[in-house]
Formats: C-alpha cells, sequence, structure tokens
C-alpha cells in the first residue's frame, strides 16, 4: 500500500539535513508513513495533562513536543469515551498549540469476568458502538493523531489472542478509515516488558502492511535498551517500510534524583539507542513521578522511581542539550 508523505515538517528536516555532519547520528530513513518527519525524530511527552505541561515548561519553548499522550479504552461507555474526546480536546485547546498531535493509547482490556481481552469480542462487533464513539471523539478533536491500538498486545496482562487482536485491529482501522479520520495506526509491542517474546510470535498479532502505518515498542528498564531485540525490530520494521515509535519511555527503577549516574545509566544508552537505529522517528516520554500514580490508579509502579526531568538539574540540562540535535523535531 502506497502511503502518504506529510510535508508539514520540511523546513525542519532541511536545517536538520544541513546540519547531519556535525552530529553523530544515523541519518533517518524515510519511509512516506502517514504523518512521519522528514530526517527527523518526533517529540512526544506525556502522559497526563499536568504531567506534558510540566515537561515542556522544563524543556523550554524551542524544545516543545510535537506529540501528546493520551489514553481511552474500549471497555468503557459510549458516553464515557466520548467524555474523554471532549476532555482531550479542552486541554489541547488550552495549550493554545494549533500543532500539538493526540498520540492515543487505545486499550483493549477489561470488562470480562474471565480475565480475557476483549479483543475477541471487538473483532466480532461487540463493541461496535464504543468504535463509533471512539470515532466521533476523534472527529470532535479535530487534530491529526496517532493511535496506538491494543498498544503492547503480546503482554501477557492484556491476554489478548492473536487472531482476535487482529480481527479486532482490523475492525477499528476499517471504521476509522471509513470516516477518513486523520488518524495513523501505530502497531505497538511491549518489547523488554514482555520478556521479550522471540520476533515471530510477535509477527503472529501482525495485522498486514495494509492495515498499519507505523510500528512501534515501549522502551522502560535498562536492561532492555541493550537487547538485541530492538535493533532486529527496527530492521524488520525497515524491511517492512514501516517507521518506527517509541510509545512510551520511562527510565523505570532508574528515575533522575541521582543525576548523572542516572544520566549514564539509562538517559545516555537511550538516546544513543535512537541515534543508532535510523527506523525510529518517534519517542514519548513519561515524565511521571510513578508511586504518586501508583498510589493514584492502583497499579503496582510504586518502586519504578521520580522520572520528572525538571527534578534533578543535571538530568534537566543533559536533556536539553540532547534535544537541541538537529535531529529531534519540535513543536
Amino acid at each position: 500500500m502506497k502511503k502518504t508523505l506529510i510535508t508539514t515538517f520540511g523546513v525542519g528536516a532541511f536545517l536538520a539535513a544541513c546540519s547531519i555532519a556535525q552530529d553523530d547520528f544515523a541519518p533517518r530513513k524515510n519511509f512516506g508513513a502517514l504523518y512521519e518527519p522528514v530526517d527527523t525524530v518526533l517529540h512526544g511527552g506525556g502522559q497526563d495533562p499536568a504531567g506534558f505541561l510540566e515537561y515542556a515548561e522544563a524543556l523550554g519553548e524551542n524544545r516543545y513536543p510535537v506529540a501528546w499522550m493520551t489514553y481511552i479504552s474500549l471497555s468503557h461507555s459510549p458516553e464515557r469515551i466520548l467524555e474523554w474526546g471532549r476532555g482531550v480536546k479542552r486541554d489541547l485547546d488550552a495549550t493554545g498549540k494549533d500543532g500539538l498531535m493526540p498520540q492515543v493509547g487505545l486499550n483493549m482490556t477489561g470488562g470480562l469476568d474471565d480475565g480475557t481481552g476483549l479483543d475477541v469480542a471487538i473483532a466480532r462487533g461487540d463493541y461496535d458502538a464504543q468504535i463509533k464513539a471512539f470515532c466521533d471523539a476523534l472527529e470532535l478533536i479535530g487534530r491529526p493523531s496517532f493511535v496506538r491500538i491494543g498498544y503492547e498486545f503480546e503482554g501477557g496482562w492484556n491476554n489478548y489472542s492473536e487472531k482476535g487482536f487482529i480481527g479486532s485491529w482490523i475492525r477499528i482501522t476499517k471504521t476509522m478509515r471509513e470516516r477518513e479520520l486523520p488518524v495513523a495506526t501505530v502497531w505497538c509491542s511491549a518489547g523488554g516488558s514482555a520478556g521479550p517474546r522471540p520476533i515471530e510470535e510477535v509477527f503472529a498479532f501482525y495485522p498486514g502492511d495494509e492495515w498499519v502505518d507505523w510500528w512501534g515498542v515501549d522502551v522502560f528498564s535498562a536492561n532492555e535498551i541493550p537487547m538485541p531485540w530492538i535493533a532486529d525490530f527496527c530492521d524488520l520494521a525497515g524491511e517492512h517500510e514501516m517507521p518506527v515509535m517509541l510509545g512510551e519511555v520511562t527510565p523505570r527503577y532508574v528515575g533522575v534524583l541521582d543525576g548523572q549516574e542516572d544520566w549514564d545509566e539509562w538517559f545516555g544508552p537511550f538516546f544513543e539507542m535512537i541515534r543508532d537505529n535510523p527506523e525510529i522517528k518517534s519517542f514519548c516520554y513519561i515524565n511521571w513521578e510513578w508511586a504518586y500514580w501508583s498510589e493514584k490508579l492502583g497499579f503496582q509502579w510504586y518502586d519504578w522511581g521520580d522520572c520528572r526531568i525538571q527534578k534533578n538539574e543535571t538530568v534537566l540540562e543533559n536533556y536539553r542539550r540532547e534535544m537541541d540535535r538537529p535531529l529531534y523535531q519540535h513543536l
């Protein structure tokens, strides 16, 4: 399937191309995917409105993220999904940034007594009202968006089946395309958090190139970064002519409070990984104090660390310098 090349980032790409010889990163591969930047890496953050704003303010206006992370589940009622859409529109409009793009994690778990994901029921049509409400919400938001359908699909915590996941993905994507919504779909793996699984097992969840715009993988713990699996995943994405989004990234179990030590353990290797893999065209940083959100939401995140870059001056200054490379595309 031929992809549409979006050129709204052309000026930044031109400047990046002029500077590329002066920096130590692999020139990006360009595949012409929907909302794919030319020669650069889209910068995103989140994953709640306040956390996003704190992150953007800490970095400064000239490093403002392009992508704004948010989440919704198809297990909710259509009314709740529409309420979510109204809230996203309100929060995005409040930033005053017309070019800010939602990066939506569309969850397909919850609501069944046997603990399985909703993928089979969604593929069967049981949640068509929720899919319609989600499309209505995207239309209400009215911005070009990335949607990571059933993100971290191979993770055991989601309990998706290969057949059910593919069927639900196609059903959701077909509906969004019939509505002609400005959406790029992202097939997002759990990566190291799920094992990682052999690439053949992960690929068993693949809906097919005709239904996918980007590939993605989430990166958390420091030991995931040097895994050959990520480079292999990027190589395979390149063979399928798909750009890669690092959909959720945070220095799990490391944090920022130890300054340079934390930078050397997680941030430095992470950004080196981006620079070394030319298929990577976007990353989205989760700027959270995880113990707070663990208590607030009831998840077992209490020991993930304080990952808010503004809480350590050394990490913040190093991060700003990294974002000043011509590799990165800001708003």
